[in-house]
């Protein structure tokens, strides 16, 4: 009877003891192959895991673990690790941006990479998006550059087709212009027509009444009752007569010896219309300022059949063909387009735009850069070459 009784207990001892897996708990792997997550026990203190909504492929090769931002990356040059981002990431991760609106092809430029910013654009990177200081990639290497090399003269002329002394005046200006490209200096002719000399059946075919009030301005806010043509201003600062070549010489001499308050880039705008754009910025410390741009255009030859000059052919250089101006409300940079006029001979066309910072108050000009314009008529803006003034392009 013992030996029975002893049995039971035994049995019993043994099925009381025996633990059974719960059916709602499974095996690690398992419930990760079955798209559900795991029971973490309480002892093991981690984060809460969300529920999966949908299995994840057993094929799917785990996402690799990035060390660096792609910005970063690019900054310094990793292809690899931009790579790794971008096969992670979304469709349109490469123009991923920081709190201020940089790209990584931002980076890439800033820090002078090559072959990153090769590559960034080969992946399909934006190469005009703007931070919020207006600029795009391209504008940040400019800035620095500029920055360094500063010093600079901005020559204004205020002339007319229709006036006699005007001519010597054009001469000058072109001198000055040819021998800034050939040194490399930033000196930069901007020649304004006048309106006030137009009257009776002709005009100056590049006046504006635009460029006539700027002319006044100077008179009001820096230069009391000087107001003629052919009239220069260099930098805002300095005035003479329009041919005077000594003084227009020592005063851009003086101007090159100063370093500039604001650097200024300019660059062209590709646009898918043809149209002509272009990114200003700039970099320094101003206030009461105003970014302005001009469209000039040089190697032009136009015969005059009014006013003093009737029956002369004259030739001119840095013709202003549109102006554009914005205040300043800080460091920014803007994009400005123009309407060209419709009037050339010849398909190309020696274009360029001159921008600078100057100040509202007293017309000092604190920063200027130069950039040369690619544009090429079409056949529908190409008339005749007798009815048009004729414009021969000027390799300079």
């Amino acid at each position: 009877m013992k030996p029975i009784l002893l049995t039971l207990i035994v049995v019993v001892l043994v099925a009381g003891c025996g633990v059974e897996e719960p059916s709602s708990v499974k095996p690690l792997a398992e419930a990760l192959s079955e798209g559900q997550v795991a029971q973490v026990p309480e002892a093991i203190d981690a984060p809460p895991v969300a529920q999966a909504k949908e299995p994840l492929p057993r094929s799917r090769r785990p996402i690799p673990t990035v060390s660096i931002s792609i910005h970063e990356a690019a900054a310094q040059g990793n292809i690899e690790i931009v790579r790794q981002h971008l096969a992670v990431q979304s469709e349109g991760y490469i123009n991923t941006r920081t709190p201020s609106d940089w790209t990584p092809l931002h980076f890439a430029y800033e820090q002078g990479r090559a072959e990153m910013i090769r590559f960034l654009l080969d992946n399909g990177a934006d190469y005009e998006a703007k931070n919020k200081l207006g600029q795009a990639p391209a504008d940040i290497p400019l800035l620095k550059r500029n920055s360094k090399n500063s010093q600079f003269a901005l020559v204004e002329l205020y002339t007319s087709e229709s006036c006699s002394s005007c001519p010597p005046a054009e001469r000058l200006t072109s001198e000055i212009r040819r021998m800034a490209l050939a040194k490399r200096l930033n000196i930069f002719c901007i020649s304004f027509h006048v309106d006030y000399f137009d009257g009776g059946s002709w005009s100056d075919g590049f006046s504006d009444g635009r460029f006539s009030a700027r002319q006044r301005t100077y008179e009001h806010k820096r230069f009391s009752g000087l107001y003629y043509t052919p009239q220069i201003i260099v930098n805002g600062k300095h005035q003479m007569l329009g041919h005077n070549r000594a003084d227009a010489f020592n005063a851009i001499d003086h101007s090159l010896k100063l370093s500039a308050n604001v650097a200024v880039s300019v660059r062209q705008v590709k646009k898918e219309d043809g149209s002509i754009a272009v990114n200003a910025c700039t970099l320094g410390k101003f206030e009461n300022a105003a970014l302005c741009v001009a469209l000039v255009e040089n190697g032009i030859n136009r015969r005059i059949t009014g006013g003093e000059n009737k029956g002369r052919v004259l030739s001119m250089d840095n013709v202003v063909l549109d102006f554009k101006c914005i205040e300043l409300a800080g460091l920014t940079g803007y994009e400005f387009s123009f309407d060209l006029k419709k009037a050339t001979g010849k398909k190309q066309r020696n274009l360029g735009v001159v921008a600078f910072v100057q100040r509202t108050d007293n017309m000092d000009v604190l920063g200027a850069q130069a950039t040369r314009i690619h544009w090429q008529t079409t056949e529908e803006e190409n008339p005749e070459p007798d009815t048009k003034p004729e414009r021969i392009a000027d390799d300079t």
